[in-house]
């Protein structure tokens, strides 16, 4: 039997849900930090992956829980992500020279959830919610604020929209 594709594996993980019930692609968000999220860099997976994965909260590979000092569960699968790789490939053209195209192509990696896994406590939620601003970007954002006088209220919630009224 020849190996799956990656194309195969994501087209059979979401054909699954749709059997299931689930609409994978329906709003994702919840208003609050959710889904499933990469435990060392505690980013949280491409809409994608979160559509692959079965499970909200701490994934990783198994070498990055091993580095944890955990242990995968004996008999334990794991779920896939994916992610874009840009593969240069040498061409020659028929004058002779020589060009580097860069082509996309599809990988994944394996990964477990934390419920498989023995020897590591999942992370406090402050640790998750403690996210470091990139500076750079955080001054641009507020110089432009407060050139064009623009008052901007967050709150946590389950729509995504913008307001020009309170």
């Amino acid at each position: 039997m020849a190996a799956k594709s990656v194309y195969e594996m994501v087209t059979e993980r979401i054909i699954s849900q749709l059997e299931q019930g689930v609409i994978p692609w329906e709003k994702p968000w919840t208003g609050i930090r959710s889904g499933a999220y990469n435990r060392i860099s505690k980013k949280p997976y491409s809409l994608l992956n979160q559509m692959l994965l079965k499970h909200e909260g701490e994934y990783a590979t198994f070498k990055q829980w091993q580095d944890l000092s955990g242990h995968i569960r004996k008999g334990e699968k794991s779920e896939i992500i994916v992610f874009w790789k840009i593969q240069p490939i040498e061409e020659e053209q028929e004058d002779g020279t020589k060009i580097t195209r860069q082509i996309p192509l599809l990988r994944y990696y394996n990964v477990f959830h934390i419920s498989q896994v023995d020897g590591v406590e999942p992370l406090p939620e402050e640790e998750l919610n403690n996210i470091e601003p990139i500076e750079k970007a955080e001054n641009i954002l507020h110089d432009y604020w407060t050139r064009e006088s623009i008052t901007v209220e967050h709150k946590a919630g389950d729509k995504a929209y913008y307001s020009p009224t309170p």
